[in-house]
């Protein structure tokens, strides 16, 4: 990302106010005597920069395990607020002077709270937003200072249109494309009318807006009593008349709370807001010991942990750790089908549902973290029809979306990152849906026998099938062929643990004959692959798709020369200066496909790690290691995203604007993000369960990865490892034998 050159505006902003100190006190302590603060960063260490909002194309989200909401340009007011089954439809809090409302100039991303700010007459308005942990409500501070020579006198109001529904698992909802759906869909269901009757307190200490439809309330509760609180129909007005001396400050807080009656959300909103310094701190330091928890071997709170990176890299190090935040902002902890669900999106799309194929970025790291809920997840995965959905709906239970042609390769990834980093051998024998978790793996590693076919190759169907938006990329594609070439390959390591040789070697003879038809794919001299529709017909595709699979199924298949020029297009024709197009602007594609996460105009925040991690599999190293220290200018936006998008003058050229993309339906947050974490254990440090060894296998040890760093408290078949990468390559050393 091209770091941000604050406007005359935003200079004038920070030269005229002063900017309210934010808590950085942390105190971090394990219970295991293992963990310190040096070694993971605290929640203010990783906050994003103050951002000019006229640049943002995507506003910050807020979380906490329950739920979460989105800022807006207004100073105070949020949107998409979704607990499920509540949920927000429109914006709330909009904060008006003198009758008009105050948009924000500058807004800063925190893992725990949202920061916004401006300054008008010479008085600075900061607002914090911040989710109660693991509560239905929003606490919101504006904190007003004076730096004018003179008394400020301001009129000031918030205005609520609650406008909150409970949606059960059985009826849908209109969606603003007119159709009708329910949780299992990629939309999230929000009121779209007006039958919501507002009320406030004899005392004006507390404003309440009722669904009319369903039993849902959300309530306001003020800490400072505004002069007038005025309702009509679903909007409530809350007002102040304040006179600010010069050097003076003044604060209005309040508390929301949703509840399944008015009267409950009135009650919790008045408990927050008569101690809403204790509400307000807490919600990030409950935050903290969560996040923290993460990281510590023998924690409460999850049933694994993931490694602890150390590091004087602070490139590397920041990417590592805002990778691995993306798992804590979308985890779930009250969604009624499992105690862990890391939802695939947020704020406003995916809630409530894991897609297989996101969520497979990240399984080794997945199944570090929270092995128990992840083999239950993986039991429910393998019960489902795959050709009937792309997502699990963790309200319902159901399938959501249509087929997604990734479908077999990110599950079946999903289940063998499972089993190498835990060593569960008894889950292959475990029968789900009347077979066995192997037959299952076999059943998947040929399901391509299934589809239609063309010159030894299965057809994976048409766009809404695969990218979306690459009208050529479709039915015999190189990279999903090849993917069922991998899956042959260990399923049949499956079947040979079983004792059942006879039926691995048919598997292994369907291999050699895809892997032939795969590689007859390929484009001397280009580094990129052909499809071929059913009629025969070949089209050079320019994305990074085929790189990245292709290049991690067939890692040892491949020739030097053809893993040199794969490399190359990626370097040459898809690569900036700090992120990457998915497609190049050579593919005949480009000119009409100009979505942000498959298109030539921006990625998928999933692609620039995979692709990382495919240049470590083909020994370059050096190239891989200068992409990822790139990528961490964008994280100084906030935290990885569905994806981000090129802007500017250089939109085409090597050195674009980069920010979290909007356009498309694109979400601030999506898990796919944690896969810089994940090949960040899994490439960089070397971390290859899948290769064959007698312990923890190690990819290419003998070669420098070119940064110095530890990564401790590796876990491998119940046992801890750390990770040590050095001039010498990579070593490690055992801390818990399994």
């Amino acid at each position: 990302m091209k770091r941000m050159h604050a406007s005359f505006l935003c200079a004038s902003l920070l030269a005229s106010s002063v900017i309210f100190p934010i808590d950085t006190a942390t105190t971090v302590r394990s219970s295991a005597g293992r963990v310190s603060a040096a070694e993971i960063p605290s929640l203010d260490q990783l906050a994003a920069d103050w951002m000019d909002v006229k640049t943002l194309r995507n506003f910050p989200a807020s979380y906490n395990y329950w739920g979460g909401l989105m800022s807006t340009p207004n100073l105070t007011a949020f949107q998409w607020l979704t607990f499920p089954p509540y949920s927000q439809g429109g914006t709330t809090g909009e904060l008006t002077v003198e009758g008009g409302p105050l948009a924000a100039v500058q807004s800063r991303w925190y893992p725990y709270q949202l920061l916004r700010r401006t300054v008008r007459d010479g008085v600075t308005f900061e607002s914090t937003i911040r989710l109660p942990f693991e509560r239905q409500g929003v606490l919101c501070r504006l904190t007003l200072f004076n730096g004018a020579t003179a008394t400020r006198s301001l009129n000031l109001g918030l205005v609520f249109c609650g406008r909150v529904r409970q949606f059960d698992n059985t009826t849908p909802w209109a969606t603003p494309w007119g159709r009708r759906a329910g949780w299992n869909d990629y939309t999230s269901p929000r009121p779209l009318d007006n039958s919501f009757e507002a009320s406030a307190s004899p005392g004006r200490q507390v404003l309440t807006i009722k669904d009319k439809l369903t039993p849902a309330a959300i309530a306001f509760g003020f800490v400072r009593v505004p002069q007038r609180l005025r309702t009509e129909g679903e909007k409530g007005t809350a007002e102040w008349n304040i006179a600010l001396a010069p050097g003076a400050t003044a604060t209005i807080e309040y508390a929301a709370a949703i509840a399944q009656d008015a009267k409950t959300a009135a009650e919790s909103a008045t408990r927050w807001a008569e101690a809403f310094d204790a509400s307000f701190a807490q919600a990030k330091s409950q935050q903290e010991q969560r996040w923290q928890a993460a990281f510590t071997p023998g924690n409460k709170d999850f049933s694994g942990h993931l490694p602890t990176l150390v590091t004087s890299d602070a490139k590397i190090r920041r990417v590592y750790y805002l990778s691995a935040l993306v798992q804590q902002l979308l985890c779930r902890t009250n969604l009624p089908l499992s105690k862990r669900v890391f939802a695939t999106g947020g704020p406003r799309a995916s809630l409530t549902l894991m897609y297989f194929w996101d969520t497979s970025l990240s399984a080794h790291a997945w199944a570090m973290l929270e092995p128990v809920t992840m083999r239950e997840h993986l039991a429910r995965w393998l019960a489902m029809d795959l050709r009937q959905c792309y997502a699990v709906d963790y309200m319902s239970g159901k399938g959501a979306g249509p087929w997604y042609a990734a479908n077999d390769w990110c599950v079946f990834r999903s289940v063998e990152a499972y089993l190498d980093v835990t060593g569960d051998k008894n889950f292959l024998g475990q029968t789900v849906a009347g077979r066995t978790v192997r037959e299952h793996m076999v059943r998947i590693a040929t399901a391509y026998t299934k589809l239609k076919r063309k010159a030894g190759l299965a057809s994976y169907g048409e766009n809404d099938n695969l990218l979306e938006c690459a009208p050529e990329y479709i039915h015999c594609v190189a990279s999903f062929n090849a993917a069922n070439v991998h899956m042959l390959r260990r399923a049949a390591e499956y079947l040979d643990a079983a004792d059942e040789k006879a039926r691995a070697a048919d598997l292994r003879d369907q291999a050699a004959a895809i892997q032939a038809a795969v590689l007859g794919l390929y484009s001397p001299g280009e580094g990129t692959w052909n499809t071929m529709h059913l009629d025969g017909r070949r089209f050079l595709s320019r994305h990074c798709y085929d790189y990245i699979v292709v290049g991690q199924a067939l890692e040892n298949e491949l020739t030097a020369k053809m893993k040199r020029e794969m490399t190359a297009f990626v370097d040459k024709e898809l690569r900036t200066k700090t992120w990457m197009r998915a497609m190049s602007l050579k593919d005949p594609a480009a000119a009409k496909s100009d979505r942000p996460d498959h298109g030539p105009l921006g990625s998928y925040d999933g692609w620039p790690p995979l692709a990382m991690d495919v240049m470590c599999r083909f020994g370059a190293f050096d190239k891989a290691v200068d992409f990822l220290r790139s990528t961490e200018a964008v994280t100084h936006e906030g935290p990885f995203a569905q994806g981000h998008e090129f802007l500017g003058p250089d939109q085409r050229g090597y050195d674009p604007i980069v920010r979290i993309a909007s356009r498309d339906w694109h979400d601030a947050n999506c898990i796919c993000g944690a896969a810089f974490m994940e090949v960040i254990i899994g490439s960089f440090f070397g971390y290859r369960p899948d290769l064959p060894g007698e312990s923890l296998p190690l990819l290419a040890p003998d070669t420098p990865r070119g940064f110095v760093g530890e990564l401790r408290h590796v876990p491998y078949h119940g046992g801890h490892y750390t990770l040590i990468s050095g001039a010498n390559g990579i070593r490690k050393v055992v801390e818990q034998s399994p």
